[in-house]
């Protein structure tokens, strides 16, 4: 029996051809890999705690019974869609099943997306550009998590079709020459009560948010989802790095570290132009391409960081996660180890 409140929103989904104790080792597996906190009801029921809510199941009359709980509407159904994506993954024949419960109506917008507009764009440097867009609901993207995705759609669609909720309650997205592009990004600056918010986006060959930006203007629209990924570290001893992908969160992470927090900030990246906060205990180490590094150094010598917050490509993440949680054993609660992007495989 739980003794502690249990947020006041919930959305449940049963699966009656699921037996609880496959759902309990999937929960425990995502609380192994991500670093949650895990609790069980006496057998019978097995939840994650996540920040502002909680995920879990419990056993049913026949099979299992699915459950989000939140604090707020948008995110109570964000967790609703990652619960989803997790079962669709580990057991595809249960996915078309789930029919979740809930305060939305088929045909409505999801509750985590809103549009908005152009307000500016303007360059940060030489290799970033800065947008900011205008819209309504911007409270959910300036909570503790820093990422959301831009929602953007095809080239030349002046008509775009944007996601809603289906009958099974979970977000039905445009197919065909109506899909929409979702890369994800950081919230840079947000200012919800004026209306705005920017992110700062990387100028790289091939990125279809690049080639919208250069033809974007004042009034052009987008839509959000969000948020999502992980929150702001703050912590007395820090270990912070990536590249020109992460450098906007890196901003953010140092501006949220108090005066006497200490550490390293790594930057893989080769664009040394970023406008990186300045802070009077963190050190600005200049390594491009260079993860590798770092990984022998922390395999050498270890750290006293308490909290780790490393983002870069995959391949060059890979020793990284092998040292800090291999050889290392640093709790995953005190990580956040994130490929944001993958090197494209060159043929033989």
């Amino acid at each position: 029996m739980r003794h502690d409140t249990p947020p006041p929103l919930q959305s449940e989904a049963a699966l009656p051809g699921l037996p609880f104790a496959q759902i309990d080792a999937l929960l425990r597996a995502e609380a192994e890999a991500h670093g949650l906190v895990l609790r069980s009801g006496h057998g019978r029921s097995t939840w994650c705690e996540v920040d502002r809510g909680e995920f879990g199941a419990r056993m049913g009359p026949e099979g299992s019974i699915l459950y989000v709980r939140a604090s707020d509407r948008d995110w109570l159904f964000t967790l609703q869609e990652t619960v989803s994506s997790h079962v669709a993954e580990a057991f595809p024949g249960q996915a078309g099943l789930l029919r979740w419960s809930g305060l939305d109506r088929a045909g409505e917008a999801p509750p985590n997306f809103s549009l908005a507009r152009v307000e500016s764009i303007r360059p940060v440097g030489d290799h970033f550009l800065r947008l900011r867009l205008r819209g309504e609901g911007l409270e959910r993207l300036a909570r503790a998590m820093i990422h959301f995705r831009l929602i953007l759609p095809q080239p030349g669609d002046a008509d775009p079709q944007w996601p809603v909720i289906g009958p099974n309650g979970q977000t039905v997205w445009p197919k065909g020459d109506k899909e929409l592009h979702r890369p994800a990004y950081t919230v840079r600056a947000i200012d919800p009560a004026a209306g705005w918010m920017e992110t700062d986006v990387f100028i790289h060959d091939g990125g279809r948010i690049c080639g919208w930006l250069a033809s974007a203007a004042p009034g052009s629209l987008i839509g959000l989802t969000g948020p999502g990924g992980g929150g702001v570290p703050v912590a007395p001893r820090l270990l912070i790095g990536g590249d020109e992908t992460a450098y906007p969160a890196l901003a953010r992470i140092i501006e949220a570290q108090p005066r006497d927090s200490r550490g390293e900030c790594w930057l893989f990246g080769t664009a040394g132009d970023y406008p990186l906060p300045e802070h009077p205990g963190i050190s600005l180490i200049l390594a491009p391409g260079d993860e590798a590094r770092l990984a022998n150094r922390l395999a050498r010598d270890g750290t006293t960081a308490d909290s780790i917050w490393i983002a870069t490509e995959k391949s060059r993440l890979a020793p990284l996660r092998r040292v800090i949680l291999d050889e290392l054993a640093i709790p995953k609660q005190a990580t956040h180890l994130a490929a944001y992007w993958t090197a494209a495989k060159v043929p033989a």
